[in-house]
C-alpha cells in the first residue's frame, strides 16, 4: 500500500511541478520517468533466447481466465471477487515475455493491492456496463467500494471484450493502433515502462485490467531509447504494426515538424518516409505521461511475414545535436500454419473446405482466422465453419489464412459451372481422377484442386472415405446415388 500512496502523491506533484520553472521541471520530469541511482541499459535478446524464453514462461493466449472467489453485480451484494492464481501467472508471464523481447528487466511480480485496485476498478465497469478510467458510482455500491474502484480504474491500462486478460495484451493494449489510441500509444508505454516492477490485474467478465503507474524500480534507466518492434521480435507479438520509439532521459524535447522517420522492408522491396506533412501513413509525437513521457508513433504498412525492417529517425538531437536513432528489426513468427491446397476453385457464393493445421509457441489451441486480400469485391463469410466466398462472379481473388504471427495464402477461382456431384478436380468429366484426388485430399496429401463441396455424394454433410467408396461403385456401375454427375445447386443462402 506505501508504493500505492507514494505513486499517487507522485502524479499530484507531478501535475503540480508541471506549473513552475522549467528548469525544475527537467530536473524532476528526469528523475520520475528514468528513476535514481545505478543505470541500467536494455538488454536484447536474440531470437534463439526469445523462443527459449517462450518456452520456459509456457504461455497461453488461449487460457481460459478463471476465478478463485466469484465476483457479484448485484447491487444489494456487490462482491469484487478474485481471479485464480492460473490466470494471475499467465498475465504476468505475457507482461514479462513483452519486456523482455523489448529488452527491458522482465521480473515484474504481482503485488495484491495492485490486484485489489484492479479487480475493483473492473466491478465498477461491468456494473456500468461501460468501459472507462472516471466512472460513476453504480446504483448500490457503497462509497468506500465506488472510490477504491475509480482509483483502479484511473492507474490501470483497461479492455473491454478481448476475450481473457492475456489476448488483452496481444490484442489491445499492445496493438494501440485503433483510431482511439494510436496517436499516444499509452497502454504500449506503460506495459514497455522501464520503471515498472510490480503490477496487478483484474477482470469482471468482459472488463479488463492490468496496474500500470508503478514506477518502484531500482535504478536508473540510461538506455537511448526503448523500440517496439525490437531487434529482434516475434510477429505474433507485433498485431496491428504500429512502431513506437520512446527517447531516453539524453534526448531534447522532440519537435514533430523536425522528425522524419525512414522505414525500409526487405521482404516487401519497399521504402517509406514518413513526417508530420505525411498523407498516407500514420504519424505522431507525444509527449503525454505514459511510461516515458516522449514518443515517436508511425505506422505504414501491415507486416505479417518474416521481415527485416531498418528504420531511422533523424531530427532528433541531444543537447541541440543532432543525434539519429537507426536501428533493424527482424520479424519471425512462433507460430506454424499450413494448408493442404494452394488453390481453389468454387462457385459465386459457395464454400470450399480444406485441411488446415496451426501451432504456436504461445498457445495451446491457436485459432486459425480468414481473411480476403480485397475485401471491396470478395468478402467471406462462415457456413457450418467453412469459408464462402461471396461479391465475385468469376475471377480469381486470394484469402489469407493466419494464426497467431503465421499466415499463408490461398488462391481462390471462381466461376460458373456445372460443378458436378462427384467432379471433385472439377473438369466437369467423372473419371477415376476424382477418385485419386479425393484420395489425396482426404490423406492431407497436397492437390492442386479438391472441389469438396461437390463431393458430399452421400448428403451427410461430410466428406470423406464413404464419398469416395460411392464414387467407386458409381465408377464400376454399382448401384449409388443417381445424382452423381448431375449439376449441383448451391447449399448457401446469402
Amino acid at each position: 500500500m506505501k508504493k500505492l500512496i507514494s505513486v499517487l502523491l507522485a502524479l499530484f506533484t507531478l501535475l503540480s511541478v508541471c506549473i513552475i520553472s522549467a528548469g525544475a521541471r527537467e530536473t524532476y520530469i528526469d528523475n520520475y520517468y528514468y528513476g535514481t541511482g545505478d543505470p541500467y541499459y536494455l538488454n536484447y535478446p536474440t531470437k534463439d533466447e526469445i523462443i527459449a524464453k517462450a518456452r520456459e514462461l509456457d504461455i497461453d493466449l488461449s487460457y481460459t481466465d478463471g476465478y478463485a472467489q466469484d465476483y457479484s453485480l448485484d447491487p444489494a451484494d456487490y462482491r469484487i471477487g478474485r481471479l485464480d492464481d492460473g490466470t494471475y501467472t499467465q498475465a504476468l508471464n505475457v507482461l514479462n515475455f513483452y519486456r523482455y523481447v523489448a529488452g527491458l528487466p522482465c521480473d515484474v511480480e504481482i503485488d495484491e493491492d495492485y490486484n485489489k485496485l484492479a479487480q475493483t476498478g473492473m466491478l465498477v465497469n461491468a456494473a456500468n456496463g461501460t468501459l472507462s478510467h472516471y466512472p460513476d458510482q453504480p446504483e448500490g455500491m457503497s462509497d468506500e467500494m465506488y472510490q477504491l474502484g475509480k482509483r483502479g480504474t484511473s492507474t490501470c491500462n483497461i479492455a473491454w471484450n478481448m476475450g481473457s486478460l492475456p489476448l488483452s495484451f496481444q490484442n489491445g493494449w499492445m496493438d494501440d493502433s485503433n483510431a482511439s489510441n494510436i496517436d499516444r500509444a499509452g497502454h504500449r508505454r506503460w506495459i514497455l515502462n522501464p520503471m515498472m516492477k510490480y503490477t496487478g490485474f483484474g477482470e469482471v467478465g468482459d472488463f479488463t485490467a492490468m496496474y500500470s503507474l508503478d514506477r518502484s524500480r531500482e535504478g536508473r534507466f540510461a538506455g537511448d531509447y526503448i523500440a517496439w518492434p525490437a531487434p529482434n521480435t516475434p510477429l505474433d507479438l507485433f498485431v496491428g504494426s504500429l512502431i513506437t520509439v520512446s527517447l531516453g532521459a539524453a534526448y531534447d524535447d522532440p519537435v514533430a515538424n523536425n522528425i522524419t522517420v525512414e522505414i525500409r522492408s526487405e521482404t516487401q522491396g519497399k521504402s517509406w518516409t514518413v513526417n508530420s506533412g505525411s498523407k498516407d501513413a500514420a504519424f505522431y509525437v507525444d509527449t503525454g505521461s505514459y511510461g516515458i513521457d516522449r514518443c515517436i508513433i508511425c505506422k505504414v504498412a501491415d507486416f505479417t511475414a518474416d521481415d527485416t525492417l531498418h528504420i531511422r529517425i533523424t531530427g532528433i538531437t541531444k543537447n541541440g545535436v543532432e543525434a539519429p536513432i537507426e536501428y533493424t528489426a527482424n520479424l519471425f513468427s512462433l507460430s506454424t500454419i499450413e494448408t493442404d491446397r494452394k488453390t481453389i476453385m468454387t462457385k459465386p457464393s459457395w464454400g470450399a473446405d480444406f485441411n488446415v493445421s496451426a501451432s504456436s509457441l504461445l498457445s495451446k489451441a491457436p485459432k486459425v482466422r480468414w481473411r480476403s486480400a480485397d475485401p471491396a469485391t470478395c468478402g467471406i463469410w462462415f457456413y457450418k465453419d467453412r469459408p464462402v466466398y461471396y461479391g465475385l462472379d468469376e475471377g480469381r481473388t486470394t484469402i489469407t489464412v493466419y494464426s497467431g504471427g503465421a499466415y499463408t495464402d490461398v488462391d481462390v477461382i471462381i466461376r460458373n459451372s456445372k460443378f458436378l456431384l462427384g467432379d471433385a478436380d472439377g473438369d466437369e468429366d467423372i473419371s477415376i481422377l476424382d477418385v485419386t484426388v479425393a484420395q489425396r485430399s482426404l490423406a492431407k496429401i497436397a492437390v492442386p484442386l479438391f472441389c469438396d463441396y461437390v463431393f458430399d455424394i452421400n448428403e451427410d454433410d461430410e466428406v470423406d472415405t464413404l464419398d469416395v467408396t460411392l464414387l467407386q461403385r458409381w465408377l464400376s456401375g454399382l448401384p449409388a446415388n443417381t445424382k452423381i454427375g448431375t449439376s449441383m445447386q448451391s447449399p448457401f443462402t446469402l
